[in-house]
Formats: C-alpha cells, structure tokens, sequence
C-alpha cells in the first residue's frame, strides 16, 4: 500500500481563503495525497486560563492564545468551499478539529476520508466519544503521549467497534531537534498495539520522513507554508510547497527501493550474476578420460559452468571429452 502524504496547511494560510485556494493548486501538483486544514471555535477550545507555548510567543508574538486562533480560523461554511477546491484539484480535503461541535460540523457536511485526532485533543473525551461512534478511519497524533494514555484513547475509539485507526508517532514541537524525533519508536508502537503506524513530522528537511517510510510508516504528515518568512505560529518549521513536491518524489522512491522481503534478482541483475561470477576452469590442455586433479583446475569468470564450490566434487571425475586450457567446464563435461 503506498504511503498516504498529508500536506498539513493548519494555519499556515494566515486568515486568506485565496491564499488557501493557491496553495490547495499548487500542493496538488506535488502528488500530495491530502491537504489538510484545522478547524476548531477558540472559545471552546481555549479557557480563560489559556496560554501559547513557547515557540507560539517566539512566533507569534504578544497576542493572546484566543486572539492568536482567532485570526487564523475561517468560518465554517469556507470549509466547504476549500472541501470543493480540493476535489476540483484532485486531492482529497482534510481536516483536524478542536472540538465537538466542529467535529459535528466536518462529519455531517464533508464526506471526510478520515478523523484526525491531533495531539493535543489525545484525551479529549467527548471528541473521542463522537469519533468511535463513526466509522471513519482515525489518524492518531501521539505527540506527548505515554503509552498508557495511547492505550486509554485506543479503549475509547474502540469500545464501539472502529478498528480502522492508524496510529502517528509525533514529537510535539516546532521545529523538533532531530536528537529527539526517535524513529525507532514507529515499530514499536506497531508491535505494542497491532495497529498501521504513520509519522507526523515537524522536524526540518525530508530525511525524517523518509527514514520513517523505510521503518514501516503508512501515513506521513508534514506541515506546509507558502512562505517561511511570514509571521504566525508554523511557518518556521513548515515546509515549502517546493520541498513537499521533492518529498513526495522522494517517498515514491523510497517505496520503490524498501520492496519486499523475498531474495530475488532482476534479470538486470541475473545478467551481471553471470558475467561476474566465477566457474571451474582448466588450467592447462586435458584429454578426454582425464582424471580431474586439484593441479588441472583453477577459477575464472564468467560463472556460466561449474561453481567454484563444487571442487571437492569435482577432483576426482573424468572428463567426457577433451578441453583446451582456460576453458568453462560445465556439468556436461563430467562424465
């Protein structure tokens, strides 16, 4: 099955639905398989209590946490136009929401091809209620989780029957340092839950991503920008539409290379055994009826007579007809 690229714009749009439609477009022509959007009413999603994380304030500057979501939310009903603008592109809309009734929103009026489950809502209990209740395929975020709350959520999702969950290893910063993305973690969690395994990257460059594919990730998740430079809180550890078109390409290839686990040669391949190969060969004039001795023998390419390994077998067979120095004996020379 080949991997699922999900281009993560989440707020990286700024508040502009043309900036949105563009780069709806552009990540399509990348081979992306879906464009992803975030949805959620701050003040459902944040208390009075409130506050950014520190790459947030680095990023985003002084404005509140409500103040910061607000200006980067679209009202619910741009949604189903950025919903239209992926299927005309050809890729398939996706979203994350932040709370129940924007969960209720994305499940009733877009035919979703799966609930995202961020992080941060791992343990949001109402959303997961509603989710297992579904029967979409889950993506689950598990960036500052334990193993236990992954278990706790997994009960959750599929107490009502869902099975169709792909779990998402995530290090929940932005940018992540690559001391701390631990990719051996992917199988791991596939070995411990029995479940697909898939890797949300905000790490810098493709070279995560693409060990992750190699360690058996299904789903990769990146985040992507227009520009780097803009201000908000992603776009620094997001990537250019640029780079996601060079990981898709990338990933494709790697898929191609990881292929499966049998030994098998390519007729390329079959042809260089040949050539490069070594056989049993005289090593000086020897006629018909001779007795093979260790002297008579030496190994040579190309590897189209006998193997080398079969010496011992060898020594000691007469020849079926006579053969000239430095010549390829083969099976049928041995009578």
């Amino acid at each position: 099955m080949a991997v699922h690229v999900v281009a993560e714009v989440g707020p990286n749009h700024n508040g502009s639905l043309e900036t949105a439609f563009e780069m709806i477009r552009r990540l399509a022509a990348t081979g992306v398989d879906s464009v992803k959007f975030q949805l959620g009413a701050p003040e459902r999603v944040y208390s009075r209590d409130a506050f950014k994380a520190d790459y947030q304030k680095r990023n985003d500057g002084e404005r509140s946490a409500i103040e910061m979501s607000k200006a980067v939310q679209f009202p619910r009903e741009a949604h189903l136009a950025l919903a239209a603008a992926c299927a005309e592109a050809g890729v398939a809309y996706a979203c994350t929401a932040f709370d129940v009734e924007s969960l209720r929103f994305l499940d009733e009026a877009i035919d979703l091809p799966y609930f995202k489950v961020a992080s941060g809502e791992l343990l949001t209990l109402d959303m997961l209620e509603f989710i297992a209740e579904r029967r979409r395929p889950v993506q689950l975020s598990t960036g500052m989780s334990t193993f236990e709350e992954i278990d706790q959520a997994l009960g959750v999702l599929t107490a009502k029957g869902l099975r169709d969950i792909t779990i998402l290893h995530c290090v929940s910063n932005y940018p992540a340092p690559y001391a701390d993305i631990n990719l051996r973690l992917l199988p791991e969690l596939a070995r411990r839950f029995g479940l697909p395994v898939g890797y949300s990257d905000h790490s810098l460059g493709v070279e995560c991503c693409l060990a992750a594919v190699a360690l058996g990730a299904c789903v990769l998740e990146k985040h992507v920008t227009p520009d780097p430079t803009l201000p908000g809180p992603d776009h620094k550890a997001s990537a250019t539409i640029e780079e996601m078109g060079a990981l898709v390409s990338s990933v494709r290839k790697v898929e191609q290379a990881l292929g499966g686990a049998g030994k098998v040669f390519s007729a390329a391949e079959e042809g260089v055994r040949r050539m490069a190969r070594k056989s049993i060969v005289t090593a000086i004039d020897l006629p018909a009826g001779h007795v093979l001795t260790s002297t008579d023998i030496t190994f040579k390419r190309p590897g189209t007579g006998v193997s080398p390994m079969e010496r011992d077998r060898v020594i000691g067979r007469r020849l079926a007809r006579p053969l000239e120095a430095d010549r390829v004996i083969t099976p049928d020379d041995l009578a």
